[in-house]
């Protein structure tokens, strides 16, 4: 045998030997929600590993955090350009873009599974089916009602029965962001109840798959809202449908011809907005027709509404204490981050979709086409 070809299976070796991974999303926890305070157990089991913020993409919000996470790429690339988005071929509205044909990229439990390591997913975005005719070993789809410790039994049976990687999406503080708001009591017993199920979880964990490495991240995180903008009257008699993300929003123009009136009348509040092609590229988002014909952003702590009607005004306003949707340059949407097992050097910031080639990297799973992000140094 070659010396480079015993060099590689000596390789692939050692990666299996170092134990399984475990990816853990708990959504909309932010960095600012993270310390010795909120959640002890957690911050002690954080010192003996390495911390961090995890940066989520424009605009930070939870289907295209998560597939942002699995697919190590940027929305312009993997597709999900926020929750919900207008699909440019058939002109559709995607109000809820969860499912496995909404990405345009493989997924981490694919590139896994071809990869010949036996991987479990929990209730993650886009683990809805076969993505490209592939499916993981173990996989649950999302539904609702089912509590978090529900996930931690998932995630504990795959790797008592062999799962190498393991990815499970749990509630974290997003729900009681939204409707409490970031700096709630409901919020505050919500982290006080996290800390109580996953530390002494992951302790066991830990104990009983050595060489268990885990990562613990977030979607986005959660700014308080003062303020509500009401995009129909800003747009009155422009044709245009609306997605309103939070504190950003699409805007597709039914005649290209009203771009310029549309902007005009946009900036006089003093909202950021930029043209698709336009949209900087830090963002990485110009490259997706699936993003509107101008993105807008508006100042942290105001959300846009796209309601029009009271009806729909009252469904809007519920669940808008906390918002989220702005850049990853606006410290309320950093999100915690936690690796253990994997040394304690100090984290610093870390784009969400360099998590996914960081499991590939300990796991020696090769992707179809390589990701946007790079394993963590």
């Amino acid at each position: 045998m070659r010396r480079s070809a015993l060099f590689a299976l000596l390789f692939s070796a050692l990666l299996q030997a170092a134990g399984p991974v475990l990816l853990i999303s708990t959504d909309g926890l932010g960095a600012d929600q993270f310390n010795a305070t909120t959640m002890p157990k957690l911050w002690a089991l954080a010192e003996q590993g390495r911390r961090g913020e995890g940066l989520p993409p424009f605009p930070a919000t939870t289907f295209n955090g998560h597939v942002t996470m699995a697919t190590g790429c940027w929305p312009e690339h993997h597709g999900v350009v926020a929750n919900g988005y207008i699909e440019p071929t058939t002109k559709a509205l995607v109000p809820v873009a969860h499912a496995a044909k909404d990405i345009l990229r493989e997924p981490l439990w694919v590139a896994a599974t071809r990869s010949g390591v036996r991987t479990a997913v929990f209730h993650w975005v886009g683990a809805t089916g076969p993505w490209e005719g592939v499916t993981p070993w173990r996989m649950q789809v999302f539904r609702s009602g089912h509590p978090d410790t529900e996930g931690l039994a998932f995630s504990e049976a795959a790797l008592q029965d062999g799962a190498q990687l393991v990815m499970a999406y749990l509630s974290g503080t997003d729900g009681e962001g939204h409707v409490k708001g970031p700096r709630s009591p409901e919020l505050r017993t919500k982290l006080q109840v996290i800390d109580d199920e996953m530390a002494p979880w992951l302790q066991r964990m830990l104990a009983t798959h050595p060489g268990l490495r885990v990562i613990l991240a977030a979607d986005h995180g959660m700014a308080p809202m003062t303020r509500r903008i009401h995009l129909p009257s800003l747009l009155d008699g422009i044709p245009c449908t609306l997605v309103t993300h939070g504190g950003s929003a699409y805007v597709y123009l039914k005649h290209p011809q009203d771009e310029a009136k549309a902007q005009a009348r946009l900036r006089k509040p003093g909202l950021k907005v930029w043209p698709r092609a336009q949209v900087p590229p830090r963002y990485h988002l110009a490259g997706s027709d699936r993003v509107g014909d101008l993105v807008l952003l508006a100042p942290e702590g105001q959300w846009f509404s796209q309601a029009r009607s009271s009806h729909e005004e009252e469904g809007e306003r519920y669940g808008r204490s906390g918002a989220h949707a702005y850049t990853s340059e606006t410290p309320s949407m950093h999100t915690w981050l936690v690796v253990l097992g994997a040394g304690k050097v100090p984290l610093g910031h870390v784009p969400l979709w360099d998590l996914a080639p960081t499991a590939a990297a300990w796991l020696d799973i090769h992707w179809a086409q390589a990701p946007d992000g790079q394993p963590i140094r």
